[in-house]
């Protein structure tokens, strides 16, 4: 009797353990522990109204550094982009008019150091920009994205 209770007990052991290092193995795969890290892509941290900002997320940086991004004017009325503080520094990118409610594309040809491709980037922005009164408004937010 008690060789069948050993052989019992060694048998559920065995399988006890099989069971664990499945169900083990499986939740890594469910967390995604094994998978490759992915970007965040998208602009954040800047105003929905009232300002200027990506147009719907159009943007890129290359690995040279340079950013080509579209903007939305929502200010309610025209606006002249001035200047750029990028991670690199401020930015003079010349007077660049936006009317009211329109979009235009901006480029800023040293705005990051750059980076390898297909590694992530978060890059803070302010852009400066002005209204018909003259005085210096800021919009900033946050680009995230791979080269």
């Amino acid at each position: 009797m008690r060789k069948k209770a050993q052989s019992a007990t060694e048998y559920l052991m065995t399988y006890g353990w099989a069971i664990l290092a499945i169900a083990v193995v499986g939740g890594l795969l469910y967390s995604q522990v094994f998978s490759a890290k992915k970007c965040a892509e998208g602009a954040t941290g800047f105003a929905i109204s009232g300002t200027i900002s990506p147009d719907g997320n159009e943007y890129s940086i290359d690995t040279t550094g340079q950013l080509q991004i579209l903007l939305k004017n929502m200010v309610g009325k025209d606006v002249t982009i001035t200047s750029v503080d990028c991670p690199t520094g401020n930015v003079d990118i010349g007077d660049i008019p936006i009317p009211d409610s329109s979009s235009a594309i901006t480029t800023v040809a040293s705005c990051t150091t750059g980076g390898t491709p297909a590694t992530c980037y978060s890059t803070p922005v302010v852009f400066h920009y002005e209204t018909s009164t003259s005085i210096d408004v800021k919009s900033a937010g946050i680009l995230n994205g791979k080269y």
